[in-house]
């Protein structure tokens, strides 16, 4: 009886044992399946939002709106610009302030767009590991490089000329997009549409007042003199280029996922061609402007601030509730405009979206002419934004 009794035991130990493995096995199926259809789901989920995204981002009328609001909103920059220099008693001859000037206002525009992207998406967003190199290549050619080199020009160079060369970027990012995009190839087409543009931007700066003061010798301060220098003209060349760099960058990023090598073998295929661009536009202007904020503030410590000649008020003291304002709104502008801008380049070809490029400096004339009280309906005006809008519609 007793051998009869371990014998049965033992089978029906032998039996749960069993049962329990294929359970474990099947719930671990389970698990597993349902993190697939968990995954499967949120791609889907993703896939639509991005379609109807790429609808919006594609259709002619909302693309022209979407670009236009961006140049727009960067036009505004100039004006703010000069105004808040102003109210925070900066000295436009000191590098470090308008450094640590630049450097404020990225930072703060980074992080509105990081913030904002958490209370849409309702949790945290934060970079993964594999995107750190992507986000810091972009941050340090796109801000830090590229603002430090602008502002170092643009203390070497006039305002009109930094302008004029300034819209070279349109001419940068078409040409680097013809040589690494299959589908995004100069044609005759956008070379004409790119140099009517072009012209509009020098009658914009240039106007035709140097033209007729050749023949006056009693107002030279109306002529144009062309010079080049590689600490001025040079620099704002240079800040071009890699503003265009950094577009393509972007467009990189979206057709492969991520611009080193290493990095595409661990992301999915179904992520490959769908980074997350808003959080990498927030994070990569955050960690670049606090790279400029960084050396601004070590300058600083070294050599203190300049004041405004003739002014008793120190830099970035006593600033006004109108200067506050003004670093809000471009802060706010800068997040706004980047985002929307790199959302229209990946779902876009480069040039095209590039070209809009050229009504930049158009909207920054206008707008000082009404915010800084400078001339604003001059003939010049009108004929630069007729020239840029037939431009556009020959690109586009």
């Amino acid at each position: 009886m007793d051998s009869d009794t371990n014998v049965e035991i033992s089978i029906n130990e032998d039996n749960e044992r069993e049962i329990t493995d294929i359970t474990l096995n099947n719930l671990e199926k389970e698990k597993s399946n349902n993190d697939i259809k968990k995954e499967q789901n949120e791609s889907q989920v993703k896939e639509i939002k991005d379609s109807r995204l790429r609808r919006i981002c594609v259709n002619r009328f909302w693309k022209y709106v979407l670009a236009i609001i961006c140049t727009f909103l960067w036009g505004s920059a100039f004006p703010s610009i000069k105004l808040g220099y102003g109210e925070f008693h900066i000295n436009s001859q000191d590098l470090k302030s308008i450094f640590l000037f630049a450097g404020i206002r990225f930072t703060f525009a980074g992080l509105m767009i990081v913030i904002a992207y958490c209370f849409i998406k309702r949790k945290i967003i934060k970079p993964k590991l594999r995107d750190l190199p992507d986000i810091m290549t972009l941050g340090f050619i796109g801000i830090t490089l590229q603002y430090i080199i602008f502002y170092f020009g643009l203390s070497n160079s006039t305002g009109v000329k930094c302008s004029i060369i300034n819209s070279c970027n349109t001419f940068f990012t078409v040409i680097l997009a013809h040589f690494l995009f299959k589908n995004d190839r100069i044609t005759m087409r956008k070379a004409i549409g790119c140099i009517i543009g072009f012209i509009g931007v020098i009658i914009i700066n240039v106007g035709f007042d140097f033209l007729r003061s050749g023949n006056s010798n009693s107002d030279n301060s109306k002529k144009f003199e062309w010079s080049f220098s590689l600490k001025g003209e040079g620099a704002i060349m240079t800040s071009c280029f890699l503003s265009s760099v950094a577009s393509v960058i972007i467009k990189v990023l979206t057709a492969k996922g991520s611009l080193y090598k290493f990095n595409r073998i661990h992301i999915k295929e179904t992520e490959k061609r769908k980074p997350d661009i808003i959080m990498i536009t927030g994070y990569q202007m955050f960690l670049g402007a606090l790279i400029i904020d960084i050396i601004a503030i070590v300058w600083m410590i070294i050599t203190p601030l300049t004041p405004i000649e003739g002014s008793l008020e120190k830099p970035y003291r006593n600033v006004s509730f109108k200067g506050y304002l003004l670093m809000i709104h471009m802060s706010l502008l800068s997040a706004v405009a980047f985002s929307i801008w790199n959302t229209l380049i990946r779902f876009n070809e480069v040039g095209k979206i590039a070209y809009f490029n050229f009504l930049i400096p158009i909207f920054g004339s206008l707008l000082s002419g009404i915010f800084l009280g400078e001339e604003l309906f001059k003939i010049e005006n009108l004929i630069a934004l007729i020239l840029v809008c037939v431009g556009v519609i020959i690109v586009c």
